[in-house]
């Protein structure tokens, strides 16, 4: 690989800087060599070379092994157990390499600050700026550069950032102008084609979807030899696409149609997050039989994270799903957007690894230059902060406006997360971590459900509450095929465990496939004949079990909330899921079958068709709900009916404190003048509204009819009196 070549110029570079910038093309060996390449280098440096993954798809194609050593790997929301055995030891100590998310690597740095036990983290993938990695780089920044953290270590920390496109001048000088190392890359020239089918005006258009079909057939038939990489945005639309493609692809007369007398058929293959089998996913990367032409059809994953070999074809729709964050109804929100010129330049090199290729890019230069920006817009600027700022804090940030960010988010982003983690009781009105808050931050979850988790585990219930948290913490556990037969039969087995359920709710039926499967012989063979997702099962049986383990921890603190309720099964799971999810709290309006959120801004939302609830929406009041979809409408999945009484004491919470308010307690500059000042802001309105009360009662008193009758009695007195004073 071309990184061979600087093996030992990196390792001394890595020896001689705290911060380090790698950056070269695809295929130029970054992820796969450089960690081994540390590991060889000997025990000069002390400790284990960390890799942050971020697709856990990457790791069936990046495994490093090294002799007598283990590498572990680890994903999200698991701490120290391997995902895949090696035929090596597997004890903690004995690891010489271990990957995980980067979100794992956080919640290491909540239990050791200092991360003693490592020499070195190498940062992959960093192009994506996703929210765990920009807090990572503060916190790397603060802790290498300060000093901070740093008591114990046998050595100073090393951080390595890699990536293939990336803005090397911005990082290095935030990074204190660290060195960059640049890796050639063997890539060959690329012929980027404008097709000009969509344009400015279509951005929030679909039409992309059968443009990049025609561009697909039409490269099959005109080109030479080779295979092809289609980028579209997601699961269903993959699907559609394949099944599209494959039904014209039966049509083709290859004696005619081809330009290429070689190509005998076309193998189409999708490629996405939630591929059933792994399977499936390994059919990826093994090359196609003679004269057959393969076709991957796949998400963004492909573009960085993974590397196809035999790519000369890539046809490139412009657009990707993000998640951006929608102030108004406070939730991150999946939305397609056009992908960015860098995002494009990525996608088009993957044609150029093997030898000269193709990109067809199906958008016009107009929709490049006025619809595609520069680089991707930072995760950290377009996603709910919530989580990440209880992190800081819970590390001793407590001025997190002021963090130093690669990118700062919006101010109002900071503050609404301050303003939720007060509303759940995380922090107080000075902006300072509470014990609940801590126990929170123990969860790699939305506070929201780690609240209702707490609620339960205080009440003695959470085995109810750890399958469901489990379930919203892996993709989507449904199985909803594209074929028109396939879908109506899912969709009947669907309803078939909704009814079983039996409670009315889309938290309950998560509940009741959880434990369904986990009671059956052959869960495998259970999910596959109710159209479930095993591996989306497998993981939530992962995840439930280091979430329980989690809260016995903290059940056996002396400090751990207990109470009590006596109530049926579902009441007392949707009396758990009000105390997290009161922020998502909607009333059923009288016309449309909608309902309107009591966040403050009253949002009209929809419950979404794939919801248990859907076709009840006229017997249900109020509902909870865990996220919203924004299409032509705005949805709300995952929905749970509730009475108002269960939320009456909770939703003033939501009005109570403001963001001007919270901003004032959240920085290092407050006074305890201005404390006192707000304090007694506060006794006044407490005072007027006491005031306002006993205007009420005594308005009450006047109007009943004992104060009536003995007003009516005082006057007739009076007036008699009168009449006699008049008579003397």
């Amino acid at each position: 690989m071309p990184i061979f070549q600087h093996k030992d110029k990196l390792v001394r570079a890595v020896k001689s800087n705290t911060f380090l910038v790698v950056t070269g093309e695809t295929g130029s060996g970054k992820t796969t060599q450089l960690p081994k390449y540390l590991y060889e280098a000997g025990k000069t440096l002390p400790g284990k070379p960390q890799l942050p993954q971020v697709k856990c798809v990457a790791f069936f194609k990046k495994k490093i092994t090294s002799d007598g050593s283990t590498v572990v790997h680890c994903i999200p929301r698991k701490e120290k157990s391997s995902v895949e055995k090696f035929s090596f030891a597997t004890t903690e100590s004995d690891t010489a390499i271990k990957y995980m998310t980067d979100g794992c690597l956080l919640r290491e740095i909540l239990s050791d600050p200092s991360l003693r036990q490592y020499s070195v983290i190498i940062l992959d993938e960093a192009h994506e700026r996703s929210l765990n990695t920009d807090i990572l780089l503060g916190l790397l920044k603060k802790r290498c550069q300060t000093g901070e953290g740093s008591g114990g270590r046998p050595a100073p920390l090393k951080v390595v950032v890699m990536s293939a496109t990336l803005e090397t001048d911005k990082l290095s000088v935030f990074l204190g102008h660290c060195p960059v190392f640049t890796i050639p890359g063997r890539t060959f020239p690329v012929t980027e084609i404008f097709c000009n089918l969509i344009g400015p005006k279509d951005t929030e258009s679909s039409a992309y979807l059968k443009e990049v079909v025609n561009v697909a057939l039409d490269v099959h038939t005109s080109e030479r030899a080779g295979d092809m990489l289609v980028f579209l945005t997601g699961q269903i639309e993959i699907e559609k696409a394949c099944d599209i493609l494959y039904q014209k692809a039966e049509s083709i007369d290859y004696r005619y149609d081809v330009r290429d007398r070689s190509v005998e058929g076309l193998l189409i293959l999708p490629l996405y997050g939630s591929m059933p089998t792994a399977d499936q996913q390994r059919q990826i990367f093994q090359p196609p039989p003679a004269g057959i032409r393969k076709c991957v059809v796949a998400t963004n994953i492909a573009a960085t994270s993974l590397t196809i070999n035999g790519i000369r074809y890539v046809v490139d729709s412009g657009f990707v799903k993000q998640l951006n964050h929608n102030s108004r109804v406070r939730l991150d929100v999946l939305e397609v957007v056009p992908i960015s010129k860098s995002e494009a330049r990525q996608r088009a090199g993957r044609a150029g690894r093997m030898c000269a290729g193709k990109c067809y890019r199906i958008y016009s230069r107009d929709f490049w230059e006025k619809c595609m920006s520069e680089y991707t817009v930072p995760e950290i600027q377009r996603t709910s902060l919530t989580a990440v700022v209880l992190t800081l804090k819970c590390l001793g940030i407590d001025d997190v406006i002021r963090f130093p960010y690669l990118d700062r988010p919006e101010e109002r982003f900071l503050l609404e997360a301050l303003k939720q983690l007060y509303q759940c009781d995380a922090i107080d009105r000075r902006g300072r971590v509470m014990r609940l808050g801590q126990m929170m931050a123990e969860f790699p979850l939305p506070p929201g459900l780690t609240r209702a988790l707490i609620k339960a585990a205080a009440l003695g219930c959470e085995n109810l509450l750890l399958p469901v948290a489990a379930m919203l913490s892996v993709e989507n556990v449904f199985i909803r095929p594209g074929q028109a037969e396939k879908q109506q039969e899912s969709e009947v087995k669907h309803r078939q465990l909704a009814t079983q359920a039996g409670a009315g709710s889309d938290f309950a039926v998560l509940l009741h496939i959880f434990e369904q499967c986990t009671a059956s012989a052959s869960p495998a063979s259970w999910c596959r004949e109710h159209w479930i997702h095993w591996r989306a099962l497998k993981s939530a049986l992962s995840v439930e079990a280091q979430l329980r383990e989690t809260l016995l921890r903290l059940k056996q603190l002396k400090d751990f909330p207990t109470e009590k309720f006596d109530g049926s099964r579902s009441e007392l799971l949707q009396r758990c899921l009000c105390a997290g999810y009161f922020t998502n709290v909607a009333r059923s309006r009288s016309v449309g079958r909608t309902f309107c959120t009591m966040d403050g801004h009253g949002s009209v939302v929809h419950i979404h068709p794939s919801s248990s609830l859907f076709d009840c929406t006229a017997q249900l009041d109020w509902i909870i709900f865990h996220d919203m979809l924004v299409t032509s409408k705005v949805y709300v999945r995952t929905v749970c009916p509730i009475r108002y009484e269960w939320v009456r004491d909770l939703l003033p919470k939501l009005h109570e404190v403001d963001a001007y308010e919270l901003s004032s307690v959240a920085r290092e500059e407050v006074t305890e003048e201005e404390v006192a000042k707000w304090e007694r802001k506060e006794m006044a309105k407490r005072q007027t509204a006491e005031a306002a009360e006993d205007m009420m009662k005594k308005l009450k008193r006047r109007n009943d009819e004992s104060s009536v009758a003995e007003a009516r009695a005082r006057y007739l007195q009076r007036k008699q009196e009168r009449q006699q004073g008049k008579a003397q």
